[in-house]
């Protein structure tokens, strides 16, 4: 009988698989060219980096006071919560939204921001990405980049669709969109502190559709919290229009509905993937036999109500 491991117990590392060739040039690169030693990892079609480091990632400075923007509209709504799943051809999101009653709370001046050698190390990793990776035939989807403090125990991670980056090196699309389609953790646990092989890592393959979940997520976040342009009025509509939105630039329709939750107003909709579209920028582009039926499904006090629009 095996003896049973404690809740404190870390996980066993297991034999790392052949390096493949592309992974032996990323990590030569990375290590003659940048003095990094990372350790690779390719599930499916995700390739996974891990850059171990014992210096610090990240630091305090001065925020630089800037004037108020004339033309930055005030934000009219509170994102209180946000969540997104991709399950059974089914994406599912829920979010609480209130209206705005306090103004932003000042920052007394500080910002938490990447040390110059994170920043150093992030900047290394993508120039070896391009020059490892942008083949057209190289066989990878996704990547995962993990830029690990293994002294503090803590992880910033990006994970992006390769294509994006091909895109955007070649500008066809800016590198602002960029940012916005990459998925973006900072991560703190006493689990990280001496893995210099990143045990601590669940390796997996990333799929479409969930990462276009989660996307969907931090887009809609961004949309009330910092975007010059938060919504004003009919909130709703801003959320299915990011929704719509982020399907229709990967050409997504692999999937049966789109269903929203208002947890607050406990109002519920369900949209194909015609009557999606037409919230987005392509809305134009749908004639109105597309357009189908809208369906409000709305659940209050234990009954369902069906609302065509």
């Amino acid at each position: 009988m095996l003896p049973l491991q404690g809740c404190n117990s870390k996980k066993i590392a297991l034999p790392r698989p052949t390096p493949t060739e592309l992974q032996k040039k990323f990590e030569v690169k990375c290590r003659k060219d940048y003095n990094l030693n990372v350790i690779t990892r390719i599930v499916g079609k995700t390739f996974w980096i891990y850059a171990p480091t014992d210096k610090p990632l990240f630091d305090f400075a001065a925020e630089t006071p800037t004037p108020p923007d004339p033309l930055k509209k005030p934000a009219k709504y509170d994102l209180l919560y946000i969540k997104g799943g991709f399950k059974n051809n089914v994406f599912d999101f829920q979010y609480d939204v209130i209206p705005k009653i306090k103004g932003d709370l000042s920052n007394e001046g500080i910002r938490n921001e990447g040390t110059d050698y994170f920043n150093k190390i992030y900047n290394n990793l993508f120039t070896a990405i391009t020059e490892t990776m942008l083949d057209p035939q190289t066989p990878i989807s996704f990547v995962v980049m993990a830029i690990t403090d293994i002294k503090k125990g803590l992880e910033a991670r990006y994970t992006f669709y390769l294509e994006d980056y091909r895109m955007a090196s070649v500008e066809g699309i800016p590198y602002d969109e960029f940012t916005k389609r990459v998925l973006q953790e900072s991560k703190g646990s006493t689990q990280y502190i001496g893995d210099e092989i990143g045990q601590h890592l669940e390796y997996n393959d990333i799929k479409m559709p969930d990462f276009l979940a989660k996307q969907i997520v931090n887009r809609i976040r961004f949309k009330f919290t910092q975007s010059d342009f938060p919504p004003q009025q009919g909130y709703e509509r801003a959320i299915l229009s990011i929704i719509a939105n982020t399907l229709h630039y990967y050409h997504f329709k692999d999937f049966k509905e789109v269903r929203t939750d208002d947890i607050r107003t406990k109002k519920k909709m369900i949209f194909t993937p015609k009557e999606l579209a037409y919230f987005g920028e392509n809305k134009g582009k749908v004639s109105p036999q597309e357009k189908g039926k809208l369906i409000h499904i709305i659940f209050e006090n234990g009954k369902t109500t069906l609302k065509d629009q």
